[in-house]
């Protein structure tokens, strides 16, 4: 199979290219031009790199060529303020759309978009994929309007589109200013964590398991849509951090509190995964003990 990755340098895309190349698959790894990951994607075996910056998409296709599946990981402005910025998020719809519209030009089997819980909005139900959605940010308004309207784009084409809904995603190369990844850092220096009030539910799901479930998204004969991420264990955000001092056996002061909730509100997740479950057979296998101390081996260690 020739799969092409678009935002091949990110947390998910490095991963997923590692899992692409054990099933002995083509990959195509598309990267903005100049990016310092180039000499290391170009290492790879069966890994051709593709240099193209997002106004430049509408041409991807010429560049990938004839994919069985195209899974599309870009977005910018994803964190903090930016997440509101209306222009960026309406360039991301655009800049997105034309690159869906390039590879299926080109000829492709398969495409999956990179969602977001951010397309549900604030809600504080059970959240199943069929459940109407109202974003509150420009960020969720956006993702949302761009896997509709790919959606359409695919159907009318005769080509099949799944979208990967990730609630919250961790592991070891994850941002550094994550919760997971700082409250480790913190707690393993015995440092005052400041967090929010952590009253909000929350179910957080290892990277591998992640990129498992995606690669059947790429691969099997499932159904098209929506499909959410996440591990089952949905629980008080405190309670995560809690166990999180008990495995690193800190003695960290955890502050609640101290850090304000954003002016969109609390947010908290409550991903139903059935769907996920029953169309691929896939199943979480990791822990979140298991997958603190895979962060603290391979990052920390």
């Amino acid at each position: 199979m020739k799969i092409a990755i678009a935002g091949a340098s990110c947390f998910i895309g490095k991963r997923l290219i590692q899992a692409s190349i054990n099933k002995d698959w083509e990959v195509v790894a598309i990267v903005r031009e100049g990016s310092r990951e180039i000499p290391y994607l170009s290492s790879l075996p069966n890994v051709s790199v593709v240099q193209c910056n997002m106004d430049d998409y509408g041409s991807l296709g010429s560049m990938t060529g004839a994919v069985d599946c195209f899974v599309y990981l870009t977005w910018d402005g994803t964190r903090g303020d930016a997440r509101n910025e209306y222009e960026r998020q309406k360039h991301n719809y655009e800049c997105g759309m034309a690159a869906v519209r390039s590879v299926l030009d080109a000829g492709c089997g398969r495409v999956i978009t990179a969602g977001s819980q951010a397309e549900y909005g604030l809600n504080g139900v059970v959240i199943t994929e069929d459940m109407e959605c109202s974003p509150n940010t420009q960020y969720g308004i956006w993702k949302l309007k761009f896997f509709e309207d790919a959606m359409h784009m695919c159907r009318m084409t005769g080509v099949h589109l799944k979208e990967p809904r990730f609630f919250s995603l961790y592991g070891p190369d994850d941002y550094d200013k994550t919760l997971i990844i700082s409250m480790i850092d913190n707690m393993l220096h015995n440092r005052r964590c400041e967090m929010t009030e952590c009253v909000q539910m929350w179910d957080y799901l290892y990277i591998d398991d992640a990129i498992a479930a995606l690669i059947l998204l790429c691969e099997q004969d499932c159904a098209d849509g929506a499909y959410n991420f996440g591990s089952g264990d949905t629980r008080m955000l405190r309670d995560y951090v809690e166990e999180l001092k008990e495995i690193l056996g800190s003695s960290s002061e955890l502050a609640y509190g101290a850090v304000p909730y954003p002016p969109t509100g609390m947010v908290s997740i409550q991903p139903d995964i059935k769907k996920l479950c029953q169309e691929t057979g896939w199943s979480p296998k990791i822990s979140f003990r298991d997958g603190v101390k895979r962060i603290v081996q391979k990052r920390f260690a």
